[in-house]
């Protein structure tokens, strides 16, 4: 390209200019030197196990097995009548959260338990992802979800 850069008629090559070669410098400059990053980072999850239960009994405990962020067994034991929250992370999609819940004695047919499992994503509120709670006595429950969103 010729660009006319006097009006006394002489023609000069553009690309030979020192303002052309400063801009082509600042252009790759702006273009190389601002590397995207492709890969999005992974979403990272968080897991609330929650039990709660009712008897006409005082003192009695509860066996709590949990699924960890390590992919492990964790075993706590709990008071009964009280409401237990243990949150766990972080995880990935894909994550089975499991917790088992039972008595060590017997109940007489008097417990009633109740369990939900939550999950945060990105560090969004917990929502509610499954849920078992029943009005009829039981000494056992088990739970699990998993995060496929």
């Amino acid at each position: 390209m010729i660009i006319r850069l006097s009006s006394a008629g002489k023609k000069k090559n553009w690309c030979s200019t020192p303002h052309f070669l400063a801009l082509s410098l600042l252009i790759a400059l702006s273009t190389f030197s601002c590397e995207k990053d492709d890969a999005n980072p992974a979403d990272e999850y968080y897991v609330k196990y929650e039990v709660n239960s009712s008897t006409v009994y005082s003192g009695g405990k509860l066996d709590l097995i949990i699924r960890t962020e390590k992919d492990e067994d964790l075993a706590l034991v709990i008071n009964q009548r009280t409401l237990h929250e243990t949150i766990i992370g972080p995880v990935e999609k894909g994550f089975n959260a499991s917790m088992v819940v039972s008595t060590p004695g017997n109940t007489h047919y008097k417990l009633k338990l109740y369990t939900n499992i939550y999950v945060s994503k990105n560090g969004s509120p917990f929502a509610l992802k499954e849920s078992d709670g029943s009005d009829e006595p039981r000494d056992f429950v088990r739970l699990s979800y998993t995060i496929d969103y």
